[in-house]
């Protein structure tokens, strides 16, 4: 069976109204947090954000599987 547009509306609908339903409440402990991060001088008006987190190397993503070169 494939689905239809009408599935698909109904999905959305229904998500929807669950989504009504959801309460998320926080914490002092996630404020204080927050606060902390903000606070950080990497994170203040005026800081060096130019430089890009360059993540892990190539090598290292193709020893552990998930990176894999296209070959010409």
């Amino acid at each position: 069976m494939r689905p239809t547009v009408d599935d698909g509306l109904r999905a959305i609908r229904e998500a929807t109204e669950l989504a009504k339903s959801i309460q998320i409440e926080l914490d002092t402990e996630y404020f204080r947090l927050i606060a902390i991060v903000e606070a950080m001088p990497q994170n203040q008006s005026g800081a060096e954000k130019s430089s890009r987190w360059r993540g892990r190397s190539n090598r290292d993503m193709a020893r552990r599987g998930h990176f894999i070169q296209r070959r010409p």
